[in-house]
């Protein structure tokens, strides 16, 4: 296994969030990846900033939120992580095709 996976109670494997591995780069069909919007209150965006202005590497908001959920997926159990991923493959499906729409 490398640093880009995790390897839960020796089943499931999830690849770590980051910005070189969101988009599959073996697929057929990958899913492109582009910037957007979420809406947070002030005090949750105040909380990302501060957070990442305050490691060592500053990072940005995006990869804080980013290094936040693989913290939060390595404690799920494996059902959940099921689940996770199962909501996760529809949403990457549905970018993939809104992709798809949007350039032809």
């Amino acid at each position: 296994m490398n640093n880009n996976t995790y390897k839960i109670n020796g089943e499931i494997k999830l690849e770590k969030i980051d910005q070189a591995n969101r988009n599959v780069q073996n697929s057929k069909n990958p899913v492109p990846t582009f910037d957007v919007n979420m809406r947070v209150d002030n005090h949750t965006r105040n909380a990302i900033l501060a957070l990442a202005r305050a490691t060592a590497d500053k990072r940005t908001a995006s990869e804080m939120v980013s290094i936040l959920a693989e913290n939060f997926l390595a404690k799920m159990t494996p059902q959940s992580l099921e689940v996770y991923q199962d909501f996760l493959d529809m949403l990457e499906q549905k970018d993939k095709l809104k992709y798809k729409l949007k350039n032809k």
